[in-house]
C-alpha cells in the first residue's frame, strides 16, 4: 500500500503557543480521518480566537494532550511533527502456526514548526526597557503600550495563519480519500494513529516516561 504524504507549510510560533498550536492542528487532522462512528465536539481554543472540531473521545484527547505537552517542552528551535494513520492487518507466520498483527501506514501528515523568541522577552534582552533618568512614567507607559500592540498583532497574525491551515486540512482531507482503507481496520477501542517528532533534543524515553506517568483513559465520552 502506498502511503499518502501531506505536508503543511512551516509555522513560526512562540514557545508558549506551541502546545495549543499542536492541539488545534492534530485534533483537526485526526477528526477528518476518524472513520466509522465518531462523535464530534466543537472546541474553543484556550489561547486563540479560534474554534475547531475534534473527536469526542477521552482516548484521543488524552493522547494528543500528552504528546502536545511533551513536545512543547522538548522542541528547542524547531521540528517536524508527524501524524501517521495506520491499518491493522493480521499477519500469519511460517507454517501458519502463529498469527500476529502489523501496522501499515496509509497516510502521513507533517507539521513543520519553528520556535521564535517571545517578543516581550526579546525586547527586554535587547535593552528596550532601559530609559534615561527622569524619562520614566509617561515614557514607560508608551513603551508598554507599544509592546502590547505588537503582541496583539503577532497573535492576530498567527490566528489568521492557523485558520488557513485548518481550511487546508479540510480541503485536502475531503479531496484525497481513494487511498483510505476499509474502516474495519481502523479506530474502534484502539488508536489508529501515531504521533512523533524529529526534534534533536527529543528521545523516545522521554515519551515513555510521559505516557507511564499519565496513561490515557480508554473509551469515549
Amino acid at each position: 500500500m502506498n502511503c499518502e504524504q501531506i505536508a503543511l507549510e512551516e509555522l513560526h510560533v512562540e514557545r508558549f503557543q506551541l502546545k495549543e498550536v499542536l492541539k488545534i492542528l492534530l485534533h483537526s487532522i485526526i477528526f477528518q480521518r476518524a472513520l466509522g462512528e465518531c462523535r464530534l465536539r466543537d472546541v474553543d481554543s484556550e489561547l486563540f480566537d479560534i474554534s475547531y472540531v475534534r473527536c469526542d473521545s477521552r482516548l484521543v484527547e488524552a493522547r494528543v494532550e500528552e504528546h502536545a505537552e511533551a513536545f512543547s517542552s522538548a522542541i528547542e528551535r524547531g521540528a517536524r511533527v508527524s501524524l501517521a494513520f495506520f491499518e491493522r492487518r493480521a499477519r500469519q507466520a511460517a507454517f501458519g502456526l502463529f498469527r500476529s498483527e502489523e501496522r501499515v501506514v496509509w497516510e502521513r501528515w507533517t507539521i513543520p514548526l519553528v520556535v521564535v523568541p517571545n517578543f516581550a522577552q526579546l525586547h527586554r534582552h535587547m535593552g528596550g526597557a532601559q530609559m534615561p533618568p527622569g524619562a520614566h512614567g509617561a515614557g514607560r507607559s508608551t513603551e508598554a503600550d507599544s509592546q502590547d500592540e505588537e503582541t496583539r498583532r503577532r497573535q492576530a497574525s498567527l490566528e489568521a495563519v492557523l485558520r488557513r491551515r485548518i481550511e487546508f486540512i479540510l480541503t485536502v482531507a475531503s479531496g484525497r480519500r481513494e487511498h483510505i482503507p476499509p474502516a474495519d481496520g481502523l479506530g474502534g477501542e484502539a488508536l489508529w494513529f501515531e504521533i512523533s517528532t524529529d526534534a534533536d533534543s527529543w528521545s523516545g524515553l522521554d515519551l515513555l516516561k510521559q505516557l507511564l506517568s499519565s496513561p490515557p483513559q480508554l473509551g469515549s465520552g
